[in-house]
């Protein structure tokens, strides 16, 4: 099921922090643009090893955050806005 689940690019580096790194940023604008254009959600899957990082973007944004599996190596992540006042 991973084939699935990839960046789509072959990097000019095999190591593996560099591509967790691009997931990252990804996933950061990703959230930045929902966010910016009333959007008010993101979803995407991601590698697994990135979920702390994924935490970490929610609570950048003040997003709801939720994960589920996908399969050993990944995980879909979703963040949606939190309206104002709302409270958890």
């Amino acid at each position: 099921m991973a084939e699935n689940y990839t960046l789509g690019l072959e990097f000019d580096s095999d190591d593996p922090e560099f591509a967790r790194g691009v997931e990252v940023g990804l996933m950061y604008e990703g959230v930045q643009m929902a966010m910016f254009t009333g959007a008010s959600r993101f979803s995407r899957p991601i590698h697994a090893s990135n979920a702390e990082m994924a935490m970490r973007i929610a609570e950048r944004f003040g997003c709801e955050f939720s994960a589920e599996e996908l399969d050993d190596n990944f995980v879909q992540v979703s963040f949606r806005a939190t309206p104002e006042g709302e409270t958890e």
